[in-house]
């Protein structure tokens, strides 16, 4: 039953209550029985004028209540609208206020979970792409060798693909375990070490040195001071400039070379890593760290890639307190720059 029923026959009973008290009241009184009809009559239109007040003022509130009513509706139709011509007692206000609020959380809750839906989606539409690809190259070239069609003296170099191809395969794990395991429920785990600069450069230069050969690439290197060293997470660390290399060697073309600098001055540590190759478009800069982005929408085995490498490069140095920027010029290069606090 509405509330405004229940009033209603609160009221009802409570005129029939009082009637019922007046009558009782004129029989025990010594009073003329035309003046007690009076009596009980003025008691029944005073309470009925006191009811239809009350209910009068009471109707303001009534459309609040069905205004916040249909507001709820609307949310578990997952329309989330707001009220602003709530009137009546405070409460009411300070409910509609509490309304709107939770429907502004909700719809911003609901666009972030179809957000993550839209990305859950294209993440696995793209690893289906990412992991078919190594696959069919491992089971044609295995193919090969058991068929005989690839010449003995050419295995070792088939074999180099495969071991490639493994490598390629074992990154993108690496990448997925590192978006599932580091959630706010598992904040990532620090282990500091004193951490050579050069070192570091020369040791995650190595895992590129055969696609640095093959490519006719040339890499300039240069540290300020030249024995600059830091406390930081190695591991983490390397992960970045891992990722920022590789990133740059997939978007320039080959021949071509990279610079990667290193300065340690003013408590900070700056790494950046340049190419000069397709360039960013301006309207892409804001974006090339966000989770599955590629500005290069093209599929092919050079450029092609599932947009997680810059986003997680971004978020190991969000853990270790600092920040990657980027600058660019269109089809002149890209720069990446690294900077972390020094302790």
């Amino acid at each position: 039953m509405k509330l405004k029923y229940l009033i209603m026959m609160g009221h009802l009973l409570s005129i029939l209550i009082t009637i019922v008290a007046v009558v009782w009241a004129v029989n025990k009184m010594f009073i003329v029985q035309s003046s007690g009809f009076l009596l009980v009559l003025i008691t029944l239109i005073a309470s009925s004028l006191g009811a239809v007040v009350d209910l009068l003022l009471l109707r303001p509130t009534f459309q609040s209540l069905e205004r916040l009513k249909a507001q709820a509706q609307a949310i578990t139709e997952n329309h989330f609208n707001t009220v602003h011509d709530v009137i009546g007692p405070s409460e009411f206000r300070e409910l509609s206020a509490d309304f709107n609020t939770m429907s502004t959380h909700l719809e911003a809750s609901f666009a972030s979970l179809k957000e993550s839906e839209h990305e859950k989606d294209m993440m696995i539409a793209q690893l289906s792409h990412d992991i078919k690809t190594p696959i069919t190259s491992i089971r044609s070239t295995v193919e090969g060798i058991l068929d005989g069609v690839i010449a003995r003296e050419e295995v070792p170099d088939y074999l180099q693909t495969i071991d490639r191809q493994t490598d390629r395969l074992n990154n993108l794990v690496e990448e997925l375990s590192y978006i599932s395991l580091h959630t706010q429920a598992n904040p990532p785990v620090l282990v500091r070490s004193e951490v050579l600069i050069d070192q570091l450069l020369i040791e995650t230069l190595s895992e590129f040195q055969f696609e640095l050969d093959r490519d006719t690439r040339s890499v300039h290197v240069s540290i300020l001071p030249p024995d600059a060293k830091i406390i930081s997470d190695r591991d983490k660390l390397a992960r970045i400039i891992y990722n920022l290399i590789n990133n740059a060697l997939k978007y320039s073309p080959v021949g071509s070379s990279l610079e990667i600098s290193a300065t340690l001055a003013d408590q900070q540590l700056q790494i950046a890593v340049t190419d000069h190759g397709i360039g960013i478009r301006p309207s892409d800069l804001e974006d090339v760290f966000k989770r599955l982005y590629r500005a290069e929408t093209s599929r092919s085995t050079k450029t092609g890639g599932h947009g997680l490498g810059l986003y997680i490069a971004q978020a190991v140095a969000h853990e270790l307190g600092g920040a990657i920027t980027v600058a660019s010029q269109l089809e002149e290069g890209s720069t990446f720059t690294l900077t972390l606090p020094v302790e």
